[in-house]
C-alpha cells in the first residue's frame, strides 16, 4: 500500500513537470540550410550579376604554410540543414555532410607571405573520404544577402540553391564524423552583403592526420636530439586559415 502511494505521487510529479516543460512549436523553429557553395560574378570586376550555386568546394590551410615547410589543407564539399528553436533551447537536429581531402602542396604556397619550394616536402593527397555532421555547436545568424534598398537592376543575383529571399550571412559550428574514423569540428562562415570585414567568409576544420613527426633544426625549439627517429603518427591538426575561395558558404533560414 505504502509503494502503491509513493508511485502515484510519483507519476503525479511527472505529470506535472511534463505539462510544465516549454514546447517547441513548428513556428518557434529556425530551420537553416548549409552549403559549401560557388558564386560566380560576372561583371567587371567581379561585380554583379553573381549566381549562388551549390556543389562548390572550399579550402583551410594548416600552420605549416606560413612556415615555408610545404603547405597542407583540406578541401571540402557538402551541404545540410539543422533546427534550432528560437528561444535557444538545447533541442537540436541536424542532416548532411560531404566530402574532404586532404592535401600537401610543395610549390609556392597560397598563404601570405609566399615563400620558395620547401626542401624535403612530399606533395600530393594525403587522406580523403566522406563525412557526416552529427551536433550543431553553435548558429548565429547574420545580415542578410538581399537588400531591399539594392535595385535588382543594380544587384542582379540568381539563386540556385534555395529562396534568395531566405538568404543570409552567418557562422555555424558542426561536430562531425568522418569516414576514417576519427571526428572533428568544421566551421562555416558566410559574410553578408552590409557586414564588416570582421565577419569570416569560409571554412575552417579540425581532423586527425596521419603525419610523420619532425626533428629539423630551428625548427624544433630546443632542437630534438640528432637521432631521433621520426614515424607515422595520428596528429590533430587545425586547418584554421580560410582558403582564397569567393563566397563558398551560403545560409538560407526559413
Amino acid at each position: 500500500m505504502k509503494c502503491a502511494r509513493f508511485c502515484l505521487i510519483g507519476f503525479a510529479l511527472i505529470i506535472m513537470v511534463r505539462a510544465g516543460a516549454p514546447l517547441v512549436s513548428a513556428e518557434e523553429v529556425e530551420r537553416v540550410r548549409w552549403d559549401i557553395s560557388s558564386v560566380p560574378c560576372l561583371g567587371p570586376g567581379g561585380t554583379y550579376p553573381c549566381t549562388l550555386i551549390p556543389q562548390g568546394s572550399a579550402t583551410a590551410f594548416a600552420a605549416d604554410c606560413s612556415l615555408n615547410l610545404g603547405c597542407s589543407f583540406i578541401t571540402m564539399t557538402g551541404s545540410g540543414t539543422f533546427q534550432v528553436p528560437r528561444n535557444g533551447a538545447s533541442a537540436r537536429r541536424v542532416t548532411g555532410g560531404g566530402t574532404w581531402q586532404v592535401s600537401a602542396s610543395c610549390a609556392q604556397i597560397p598563404f601570405p607571405p609566399p615563400g620558395p619550394p620547401a626542401p624535403d616536402c612530399v606533395g600530393g593527397v594525403i587522406s580523403q573520404g566522406t563525412f557526416v555532421v552529427t551536433e550543431l555547436l553553435h548558429w548565429q545568424k547574420s545580415e542578410p544577402l538581399e537588400l531591399a534598398a539594392c535595385e535588382p537592376s543594380e544587384c542582379l543575383t540568381t539563386d540556385q540553391i534555395g529562396n534568395l529571399k531566405q538568404a543570409t550571412g552567418g557562422l555555424a559550428i558542426l561536430r562531425v564524423a568522418y569516414s576514417d574514423g576519427t571526428t572533428g569540428v568544421v566551421t562555416l562562415a558566410c559574410n553578408g552583403l552590409p557586414d564588416p570585414p570582421q565577419v569570416a567568409e569560409g571554412i575552417t576544420a579540425t581532423k586527425g592526420v596521419k603525419l610523420s613527426n619532425f626533428a629539423v633544426p630551428g625548427i624544433n625549439v630546443p632542437p630534438l636530439p640528432a637521432d631521433f627517429k621520426t614515424s607515422e603518427v595520428l596528429v590533430p591538426v587545425l586547418f584554421w586559415f580560410a582558403g582564397p575561395d569567393i563566397y563558398p558558404v551560403e545560409f538560407h533560414v526559413e
